[in-house]
């Protein structure tokens, strides 16, 4: 079967351009895409580093789309295989690198496992990936929650960065909460102390009475919370609590006092922790999702901030069309 492929290019280390055009002409040249719907690359943007440590070179990023009938593992092991013969070296996320090359989306599929999610899991909060994508595919959806990339990208651009916290225990979102507040200044809207956590069965989200969730809405349902009311700002903020959300096809979507996404927690394991992409539930919630391990709390913090500043970075074209590695 054909699947359309959408795969990321980035690179902040080395000689950016060389880098990131010859891992364009090696997907190109690669006989895992179908000649009849060839590579086709994004504009080239310039964006900001994000994370990690400090002094790094901005990135250069682009996005690729073609059609391809090898699987979604076979494309991840091309994309490997090329970084590293062109030497990237992983140390520690975040971190400056020569080439940075992932799957995106692959046709239909959802799930996956160690070593391969797709679609990808923090896709969704990243105005890098997704204003390219929005040269070479903005009608593509994604099959979770059935929006266009174009339409994710004005739903991110709308209201303010934020995110609602699912999953875990009240402690665990709250302490959360509370050192965004302390230690970054964001705005945090609490939930009621005592209410239960959500627990897992074989992947799939199961309500505090303990039955499997089968159905998007009944997820949302069982996850919502009662907290704070959230009130409309001009700043970024977290709540620790899912609140009421409006359809998917509604115009409130865009108002400040919805989340852009939810951000759902997960434990890892020692198989499953960077640098392998890590698991997901294979099914959505009906609403663009992030995802967020728990396991440090205080790297979790840091992965929230990186995620609200990934909703707004500025993205730079600086070429005029997609031909910048032929």
């Amino acid at each position: 079967m054909i699947a359309q492929c959408l795969i990321s290019f980035g690179s902040n280390l080395g000689d950016r351009s060389d880098l990131i055009a010859s891992a364009a002409r090696r997907v190109a040249d690669s006989s895992m895409v179908q000649p009849s719907c060839p590579l086709k690359t994004s504009r080239l943007f310039e964006t900001p580093p994000i994370g990690g440590p400090g002094g790094q070179e901005p990135f250069l990023n682009a996005i690729g789309l073609f059609d391809t009938q090898a699987s979604a593992r076979d494309i991840l092991v091309l994309l490997q295989e090329i970084e590293q013969d062109l030497g990237r070296q992983r140390r520690q996320r975040w971190d400056a690198r020569s080439i940075d090359l992932d799957v995106v989306l692959h046709g239909e599929l959802v799930g996956g496992g160690s070593g391969l999610i797709v679609p990808h899991p923090r896709y969704t909060a990243r105005q890098f990936v997704l204003q390219p994508a929005c040269d070479v595919a903005a009608g593509l959806r994604d099959p979770r929650f059935g929006w266009t990339l174009q339409r994710l990208t004005e739903h991110l651009s709308a209201g303010v960065p934020s995110l609602a916290l699912v999953g875990g225990d009240w402690n665990i979102r709250q302490q959360i909460c509370d050192q965004l507040s302390e230690e970054y200044g964001i705005r945090t809207f609490a939930a009621e102390p005592g209410t239960q956590p959500i627990g897992v069965v074989a992947n799939a989200p199961v309500s505090p009475r303990g039955a499997v969730v089968e159905s998007d809405a009944e997820s949302l349902a069982s996850m919502r919370e009662s907290g704070e009311p959230i009130v409309a700002t001009d700043q970024p903020w977290v709540a620790s609590y899912l609140p009421s959300l409006p359809e998917l096809d509604s115009g409130e979507t865009d108002l400040a006092t919805v989340p852009r996404l939810i951000a759902r927690l997960q434990r890892t394991t020692a198989q499953t922790r960077w640098p392998a992409p890590h698991q997901m539930w294979p099914a959505g919630w009906g609403w663009p999702e992030y995802r967020l391990e728990i396991d440090d709390i205080q790297w979790a913090v840091r992965e929230v901030v990186s995620a609200l500043d990934s909703m707004r970075c500025p993205v730079t074209p600086i070429t005029d069309d997609g031909r910048w590695w032929q």
